[in-house]
């Protein structure tokens, strides 16, 4: 026989009722998360720091060189501001047919076979005869064409005046030229004009590809 002490009978039951109410609530704390659980959810936020989309590649491409230029033209109608003698001031000459080439790259090439520029001074007649080739470097915008460097040069001037030969100058090879012309360029005619007194006609030739 235990020692224990023996629990009135109500207190029994007493505990009983308190055990079975414990287990309800529990019971009940059970059925309000599942029906918390049942409840939509909402989206998962988003995490700080994600990575932003790669940005896209730069398709842009540099803006070539007018069409219309590019190609091979002769001059038909020119008149050019010459320092022909010096301690005078450049004089007007007259000339025609000195060939153009202007390439896509910014290169070009300006040749002579015997051009002969007329003028005249103090009412003598004056003649400046060129032969050789040029090359250069060139830019252009839709209006001015830029000549750059001389980036060799195989060609010679000879002056003429009433007395015959006066002197032939070789144009030196590499030397900054750096002369900037308004232009206007239409399918086969260019006319090419400058502020100094410069003006010229060329026509397109056949000798290098044709655009524009």
């Amino acid at each position: 026989m235990s020692d224990s002490p023996r629990l009135p009978a109500r207190s029994v039951v007493v505990v009983l009722f308190v055990v079975a109410a414990c287990a309800v609530l529990a019971a009940g704390g059970l059925t309000a998360v599942v029906l918390a659980d049942d409840r939509p959810r909402q989206a998962a936020p988003v995490v700080a720091g994600r990575a932003s989309p790669t940005a896209r590649a730069d398709t842009t491409r540099p803006v070539g060189p007018p069409l219309c230029l590019i190609g091979s033209w002769r001059t038909v109608e020119e008149q050019v501001m010459v320092k022909f003698y010096n301690g005078v001031d450049p004089l007007p000459m007259v000339t025609s047919g000195r060939a153009y080439e202007f390439r896509p790259d910014g290169t070009g090439t300006e040749r002579m076979d015997n051009v002969v520029f007329h003028g005249t001074y103090q009412g003598n007649a004056l003649r400046l005869v060129g032969n050789g080739i040029i090359e250069f470097t060139w830019t252009a915008t839709d209006k001015a064409i830029t000549y750059g460097t001389q980036t060799k040069a195989e060609f010679t001037w000879a002056y003429y005046d009433q007395r015959g030969l006066v002197e032939t100058q070789t144009i030196p090879s590499e030397q900054v030229r750096h002369e900037v012309d308004d232009y206007a360029c239409q399918g086969t005619q260019l006319v090419e004009s400058n502020s100094r007194g410069y003006r010229s006609v060329w026509a397109r030739t056949a000798g290098f590809g044709v655009y524009g």
